[in-house]
């Protein structure tokens, strides 16, 4: 219960508050402060900036479930593209239970690859995790060569624990 309750902490603080890390005379400090002061999140280390850009997203649809999203950039570079995403959200009317997640997605740009994992757990009904991937032997002139895989599992619930869902594959894709 604990975890879930500071999952829902860091969600809702993310959007409200940004950390910015500011180095004064080789002294580290972190401030946290309003969004509506903070166009750009940023960490300064080693005399570089480096932004991280965010999402955050939110509302209750028509069902009476009400759900919160924020999306940040970890890392961006023109080699590497690291993206984090929490997530929480609950059903009101009826009163349903409470599901929180999270995810991280990996792009190697000059070669197009890519991995993502992901986890959810819905309390009383079980946690989920998955992860995929791809990985590009060829990828130049709109030919591309890739092997990929997926995997996922259902943890404990109603149900039990599932058996694992995984996938494997090779292929070959050219665009004209």
């Amino acid at each position: 219960m604990y975890i879930q309750l500071f999952s829902i902490y860091v969600c809702i603080s993310s959007v409200f508050a940004g950390v910015v890390h500011l180095p004064e005379d080789d002294n580290e400090e972190y401030v946290l402060v309003p969004v509506s002061r903070v166009r750009r999140i940023f960490f300064i280390s080693h005399d570089t900036n480096t932004f991280f850009n965010r999402q955050t997203t939110g509302g209750v649809d028509n069902s009476g479930r009400a759900f919160i999203s924020h999306t940040g950039t970890l890392v961006d570079n023109d080699r590497h593209l690291l993206l984090g995403t929490a997530s929480a959200a609950k059903q009101f009317r009826p009163d349903g239970p409470l599901t929180v997640g999270g995810s991280l997605d990996y792009a190697h740009l000059p070669s197009g690859s890519t991995l993502g994992v992901r986890a959810s757990n819905t309390k009383g009904f079980g946690t989920d995790v998955a992860a995929t991937g791809r990985y590009n032997f060829y990828n130049k002139g709109g030919t591309s060569v890739y092997a990929e895989g997926s995997y996922g599992r259902h943890y404990r619930g109603p149900g039990g624990t599932g058996r694992p869902d995984a996938y494997g594959g090779v292929g070959i894709s050219h665009s004209w």
